[in-house]
């Protein structure tokens, strides 16, 4: 952009209008490619993955809670003595406060996952950015009794003040690196997904909100079994960024570059 401003001023004519072009040409796909992707750390640090060095990985589930889908999942892991990472949405936890209160005690972790998941959440901006966090935030901690540490963008969208916020409200923005795309392909290809890319350290992001709980279940199901087959252990994602050390999150993010 400043680079755009300049030409602007200093050149003329065709030069000018050929010059500033080509720079938008050139900036506007990396800004849109820098919402999107949250893994490019355009706009904001995020982590999206855990230390690689041993056979651990964490099963995140994002948009729930759901009352249909949420609870034959919870059931699942409970079988399976998994403990995994929800990130909540506001509005559903208000709904559905004892199904959110579950889940904690159940062991698993809440995070945030903004309050309305809206589709314009990377166009938030200011106080309106941080209401739609501190809603969501508050909602998890009024039904659950625990606040939120982590804070997952909706779709995974980031935005120029994000960064600002989350350090604000001592948020640490999480991502993912296996995406399983269960809510668009077959079980079956989803599992395949999830296995083919799961290394030490993963994120795996699935969705509880809105899902067939009989697709999800199956999924769940089928992924942890391939995964324990190949010698992975799961955790919270707290767990798996908790280093030998003992450094936090947000330390550990600082350290890594993610």
């Amino acid at each position: 952009m400043a680079a755009a401003s300049v030409a602007a001023i200093v050149l003329r004519g065709a030069e000018r209008n050929w010059t500033v072009a080509a720079i938008w040409a050139i900036y506007l796909p990396i800004f849109v490619c820098g919402l999107v992707f949250i893994r490019m750390n355009f706009f904001c640090p995020a982590v999206c993955r855990g230390p690689g060095d041993k056979m651990k990985l964490a099963l995140t589930f994002d948009d729930g809670p759901d009352p249909k889908s949420t609870p034959p999942l919870l059931e699942l892991l409970a079988r399976e003595k998994i403990a995994a990472t929800f990130f909540c949405i506001g509005e559903k936890v208000a709904a559905n406060p004892q199904l959110a209160a579950r889940i904690a005690a159940e062991g698993h972790l809440l995070g945030n996952h903004s309050h309305r998941h809206p589709w314009y959440f990377s166009l938030l901006w200011g106080p309106f950015l941080k209401r739609e966090l501190a809603d969501a935030q508050r909602a998890i901690e009024n039904a659950a009794g625990v606040a939120p540490i982590f804070f997952r963008p909706p779709m995974g969208m980031t935005s120029p003040p994000l960064s600002r916020v989350a350090r604000e409200m001592k948020l640490t923005v999480i991502g993912w690196d296996v995406r399983s795309l269960d809510t668009v392909v077959p079980a079956r290809k989803a599992v395949e997904r999830i296995v083919k890319q799961a290394h030490g350290g993963s994120i795996i992001v699935l969705h509880d909100g809105g899902a067939l709980a009989s697709s999800l279940s199956e999924i769940a199901a089928s992924a942890i079994k391939e995964l324990r087959a190949r010698g992975f252990l799961f955790e919270r994602v707290d767990s798996l960024l908790a280093d030998s050390k003992g450094t936090t999150p947000q330390e550990s993010a600082s350290a890594s570059g993610e």
